[in-house]
This record gives structure tokens, sequence and C-alpha cells, in this order.
């Protein structure tokens, strides 16, 4: 059976957000979500930039001879 359990990971140590569960062997997989948040004002210098939709057949059309 699987079982999810929120825990924190702080210097080397896991703090379990309520109490462990009574396990004596598991196998754990661990998954690292961080907890500060992405820098994306770095990508905002690129809004509005690409207004324009373009159809990918007709782009390749134009610019592929074997279609011509």
């Amino acid at each position: 059976m699987y079982k999810t359990i929120e825990a924190y990971y702080e210097n080397g140590k896991i703090i379990y957000k309520d109490t462990m569960p009574p396990l004596k062997k598991a196998k754990l997989l661990i998954t690292i979500v961080e907890e500060e948040p992405h820098k994306i004002q770095k990508l905002l210098r690129f809004k509005g930039i690409f207004k324009k939709k373009v159809d990918g057949l007709e782009y390749q059309k134009k610019i592929r001879n074997e279609w011509n």
C-alpha cells in the first residue's frame, strides 16, 4: 500500500508534519519541492514580443524547397 507523508527537510533532518507512521521497514520515494518561488522577473522582459501566431505547416511550406 502507498502512503503519502508530508515532511520537511532542515539541516540534514527530516521533520514530520504529523507523527511518524508506525513502520519498521519501508521503501521511500522522495520528491523535493523547493519552498522558494521561482524567479520569473527575468522572463517578463519578453512579454508582448510574440504577438503573431504562426501556422507551423504554412511556415514549413514557405522555408522548404521540396514542397514547391
